[in-house]
This record gives C-alpha cells, structure tokens and sequence, in this order.
C-alpha cells in the first residue's frame, strides 16, 4: 500500500474516532436521561412545595388553637364577672367584650377550616408528587443503565479503532505520522483527501488543471490543496 493510501486510511479511521465522539455526546440516551431527571426535579419540587404548605398551615392551626384556648379562658372570666356586676354600664361592657371574642372565634374558626382544607388539598400533591418521585427515580435509574450501556458500546468501538490505528501507524515513518497529526490539528481533523472532480474533497473548491494532472500521472502522489491547504490524492 502507497504511503499516500495508508494516509487516507489514517484519515479514514480518524474520522471515524471523531464520529464517534460525536454521537457519544449526542447518544438519545443521554437525553432520556436528562428527561428523567427534569422529571424527578419537578417531583422534588412539587413534593417540597406540599410540606411547607403543611407545615405552614399546621403551624397556623396550633396557633389558632392556642389562641382560641386563651380566648375561651378570658370569655369565662367575664362571664363570671358578669354574673357579679349590679352597674348596667360596667355589665354592657362586658358583654360587649364577650360579643367582640365571640366574634374573634368565629373568624378563627373559619380561617381554621380553610387551613385544614389546605392541609388536606397539600397531603393529596405530596402523595401524588411522591408517587411521581418514586415513578421517576425507577425512570433515572433505567436511563443511567441504558446511556451506560450505549456509552460502553461506542467505546468499545472507538478502542477497536484506536487499535487499528496504532497498528497502521507503526508502518510510517514517523515524520509522516507528526506532520499528518499535526495537518489533522490545523485543518478541524481533516488532513487529506481524495479529489473529486476536479474539487478537494474537503473543501469542495476548484484545482488547477496543473494539480490534477500532477496527481493522475504519479502514482501515489499528494499535493496540497490550492485553497485550503490540506493534502490532495487522486
């Protein structure tokens, strides 16, 4: 095989180690995964939102009750006092002061209820956020397993290539290897390529009738692109 053709097949499997990397980054899996995972988040999140939503609102409660006792407690005292009060003006005003606790508890009462209809509406999203995490987490833990499994795959195949590489790279002198290497870090890992009628295959621009002849009538010859740089074989 020409030095020219081994170099083509140099490029060939350099291309495909590139390939390779590309589709690794861009595996579906890896989207799936990422799905999976926005899905748990948004579970975490709803389920995060339902307990403060509990804990807030039973923490309202307890202090509802807390006051409504301590209210309870001052409506008997003035009931007590009430029943000992001869002054028509000193008993209205204590009943006017029961009326107004009496009213304070109907409010508590009625804020109370719709705490609890809070509690209870915010106790149905977190079983149903919980289910969703747990869904979810089963969901990640699949798509972790298939992304590894397909990341195994091409790496399996990048190894193979690797290896033939090396191989091929062992039958060229290694000035040759270094300049290609070095081409392939230039020119956005493209450092040879075939022409094709008439054009540089890599970047698709006209030669001169002078290159391609050059190259039809020596066999196993290269030349350097005219407008990219990069080298040439018939």
């Amino acid at each position: 095989m020409h030095e020219t053709e081994q170099l083509l097949a140099l490029q060939e499997l350099d291309s495909a180690v590139d390939e390779c990397g590309h589709r690794r980054a861009r595996l579906p899996e890896r989207q799936a995964l990422a799905d999976a995972r926005k899905t748990v988040s948004d579970a975490e999140a709803r389920l995060q939102r339902a307990e403060a939503k509990i804990a807030a609102s039973t923490s309202r409660i307890e202090e509802l009750e807390k006051l409504g006792a301590a209210r309870t407690l001052k409506k008997e005292r003035l009931e007590k006092q009430l029943k000992t009060v001869i002054a028509p003006r000193e008993a209205e005003a204590l009943m006017h002061e029961i009326a107004t606790l009496d009213g304070e508890r109907s409010v508590a009462d009625d804020e109370e209820l719709e705490l609890m209809d809070t509690v209870e509406a915010a106790e149905a999203e977190g079983a149903t956020a919980t289910s969703s995490l747990d869904d979810g987490r089963s969901v990640v833990a699949a798509a972790e397993d298939a992304l590894q499994a397909a990341a195994q795959s091409i790496d399996a195949e990048v190894a193979d290539l690797q290896a033939r590489r090396s191989a091929l790279v062992a039958t060229l002198p290694a000035a040759v290897v270094a300049r290609f290497d070095a081409m392939r870090k230039q020119f956005g890992g493209v450092a040879i390529s075939r022409i094709a009628a008439g054009r540089c295959g890599a970047c698709h621009l006209d030669q001169s009738r002078a290159t391609i002849e050059a190259l039809r009538s020596s066999d196993g010859a290269t030349a350097e692109c005219e407008q990219c740089g990069r080298l040439l074989a018939a």
